[in-house]
This record gives structure tokens, sequence and C-alpha cells, in this order.
């Protein structure tokens, strides 16, 4: 009878085990990480995990120490050969990363892949960044990351609020090919940064996305600021390429020289999103002074940034 209590106890921790090893519990966390989307591998690193990516996405330029990471290619066009070549046991995506099927022959080869939510919004932010250190188990520590990064977001998107009397009548260019240009609408990342600073973009409810828009189109709203991407960051992008469009030329914005270029990796919508938000405002200040950005200017200290003083750590 006590060999049979025995067993049955050994028999009842055996299976407890396996329940708790089926859950995950006491799975080791993962070593080698691949990161497709240009804000993972942000958070990855704000969260020190660095160490364990062994590839990341050609979205994946920020911090520059990520390019020297294997490049697995654009992640709309993924290539299982490549990523498996890496030996991955976890790969952190968006919901952009396609296609489907790459996804599912990764997936019967037993990778963990775990889809990250991306919405272009500071809850969104705070979400995604508490999901990449979840899936890293590293939670507590992306808990006091998005916390931080929500929290300066929020001084400086307030200050601006503030500060600025009248929204700022803004585009954002992506390329332009014989006055048709392409032009950011809602949902996408542009728009949403502009949002966040407190501009006004005509075309956010024209456009959905990213969708292509004539001359006639931009000189209808003729907008007092261009923002597009800087030299190199796209094909037929950049101030110079889009002055020399005739279109372009003819608007308010290009006749003052209120045309700016920006990094890609503002757009990335990650931590590093008040950094983006700050360094955007100082572009606006060094073309377009008015009385709110008089404003602007006095509180600017230096090389600090203009409003918050702030730690460094597809559009």
């Amino acid at each position: 009878m006590r060999r049979k209590l025995m067993q049955r106890g050994w028999q009842g921790s055996l299976l407890l085990i396996l329940i708790l090893f089926s859950h995950g519990s006491l799975a080791e966390p993962a070593k080698r990480v691949i990161s497709i989307d240009g804000s993972i591998t942000e958070i990855i690193y704000a969260l020190d995990q660095q160490h364990r990516l062994v590839g990341r996405d050609a979205t994946s330029t920020w911090p520059e120490a990520a390019q020297d990471l294997p490049d697995i290619g654009y992640m709309r066009q993924l290539s299982a050969e490549g990523i498996l070549s890496l030996r991955p046991d976890l790969i952190l995506v968006t919901a952009d990363a396609q296609p489907q099927s790459v996804l599912d022959q990764l997936q019967r080869a037993r990778i963990d892949i775990q889809v990250i939510p991306n919405a272009y919004t500071l809850e969104g932010v705070e979400e995604k960044i508490i999901q990449v250190a979840r899936a890293l188990s590293v939670e507590e520590r992306g808990i006091a990351l998005a916390h931080e990064t929500t929290e300066q977001t929020r001084l400086l998107t307030n200050s601006l609020q503030q500060l600025q009397q009248t929204p700022l009548n803004a585009v954002f260019i992506m390329s332009v090919r014989n006055s048709n240009m392409m032009v950011a609408g809602r949902g996408s990342r542009a728009d949403a940064l502009m949002q966040l600073a407190g501009i006004h973009n005509p075309f956010s409810d024209k456009v959905v996305n990213y969708q292509n828009v004539s001359g006639e189109a931009l000189m209808e709203v003729n907008p007092d600021l261009i923002i597009t991407l800087q030299e190199l960051a796209m094909p037929n992008s950049g101030v110079e390429r889009l002055l020399q469009d005739p279109a372009i030329s003819r608007t308010e914005a290009a006749q003052k020289g209120q045309v700016i270029g920006i990094q890609a990796r503002w757009l990335n919508f990650g931590p590093d999103l008040p950094v983006s938000l700050d360094a955007l405002v100082k572009q606006l200040n060094s073309v377009k002074p008015s009385r709110s950005n008089d404003q602007l200017n006095a509180n600017q200290q230096d090389d600090k940034p203009t409003l918050v003083s702030v730690n460094q750590g597809d559009f």
C-alpha cells in the first residue's frame, strides 16, 4: 500500500513538471533572437538585451550597432532560408512581417514566433515595449522603460500644446516623380508623429496610409511646411530632390524655404519616441520662426533638447 502511494506521488510530481514545462514556466529564456521591425530592435537595445540578437531585418538600422548584425532582408519579403541559417529560437515580428507562408514554414520548424502589437500611438509604444520585454523574460525592466518613455513623451506633447497657438499646416512627402508624390495620410507613422507634434496634416482625412496625389492636389492644400526623408533614406526623396519638382517649388513652403528632411528612424515609434519628437521640434524651429517658436527657443539651453532633457539610450 505504501509503495503504491509513493508511486502515485512520484507520478503526480512528474505530471506537474510536464504541465509546468508545457506552459513555459521552466523554459529557458531565448538565447538566439531575430528582430523583424526597426522599433523592436530599438526596444531590445534599450532593454540592454542586444547580446541575444543573432539577426535583424533591413528596417533595423538604429542603434547603429544593429547594422553589424546579419541582415535577413526586408520585413515584407522574408525568406525562410536566410532566417533558418541563423538558428534562432525566438523571432519577434509585427503584423507587417510577410509573407505569411514563410512565417508558417518557420513555425513548422518549431521556432517560436511572437507577433508584437504595433499601434502608432503613445499607448501603443508603451504596450509594444512591455510585450517585447515579456518575450525576452525581462518584463519588469520593460515596464520601467515603458513608463519612462510615456512620461517623457507626455511632458513634451503637453509643452507643445501650451506653446503652439495655431497648429502648423504641413504635409509629409515620401517621394516624388513627375509631380506625382506619395504623401502620408491617416494610419501612417508619419501622420501619427505629426499629430503628436501638434502639426495639422491636411491629407490626414483624404489619404489612407500612403497614396500618390497630383501636383494640383498639393497646391490645393498649399502647406506651410513640407517634411520628407533625408537624402539616401529612400529613392526620389530628400529636400533637394523635392525642390526640383515644379509643383512642389510653387508651394508656399518651398518658396519660403520651409522644407525639412528627417531621419527615417524618427518614425520607429519605439523608446526613442521623445527624442524623435524633440528633434522634429528643433527642425521646425530652424525653418519657421514665429511667436510660438520664439517661446520654444527661449527654453532651449545650449545643446540640450528644446523642451525636455531625454536620456538617449516602413514609415
